[in-house]
């Protein structure tokens, strides 16, 4: 089985507070639709037709891929956590590195050397690691011998890429991930298992 890993459309929080933590309601827009829309034309345009769609339980993911199954023609699974963004502590959702608490930059500068730690709501490094892998691995129904579309958010899919790329240490991983580039409702392409 190939996968095919996209990340959702623009955001109502990515054009209002485009350097903010997304906040895990925003909605998709009607850019981001259109985006998944010529996506999915793309893939259609290209021969790829996967037999499933998996999608995280974020509205801008679950609208995202409800758009790229109901254009290819496929079946759209239930969201599944495992593929959400990596979760972020509630007190930075929708603000700016402007508006970050003393408490948040504090844990922030110390999270590398403590990757198992987490502020209330967010997710520590290691757990990211561990959901990554996992994400990495488990695809959900299995659908033999064809390919499955797991629409998902830039910082899950630069892990999955981090691992695939041999990051072996919640450290890693997360500074790989952060760093990860993907535009809205674009596609990641990786020479290997997945693609």
């Amino acid at each position: 089985m190939t996968t095919l890993w996209i990340r959702h459309g623009t955001s109502l929080d990515g054009i209002t507070r485009p350097h903010a933590h997304a906040r895990p309601e925003t909605p998709l827009t009607a850019r981001g639709a259109a985006q998944i829309a010529a996506t999915a034309h793309t893939l259609r345009d290209r021969g790829i037709r996967p037999a499933i769609v998996l999608t995280s339980p974020h509205p801008r993911a679950t609208t995202s891929a409800e758009i790229l199954a109901a254009l290819l023609g496929v079946p759209l699974a239930a969201p599944n956590p495992l593929y959400a963004e990596w979760r972020a502590p509630d007190c930075v959702l929708g603000k700016g590195p402007d508006e970050y608490p003393l408490e948040y930059q504090t844990w922030r500068r110390d999270r590398l050397r403590d990757p198992d730690s987490a502020l209330a709501g967010g997710e520590s490094l290691t757990a990211l690691y561990e959901r990554a892998m996992a994400a990495a691995t488990v695809l959900g129904p299995p659908v033999e011998g064809n390919d499955a579309l797991i629409v998902s958010h830039r910082v899950l899919i630069g892990a999955v890429a981090a691992i695939i790329a041999g990051a072996s240490r919640p450290q890693d991983l997360f500074q790989a991930a952060r760093r990860f580039t993907l535009a809205p409702a674009g596609i990641w392409p990786d020479s290997g298992q997945l693609r």
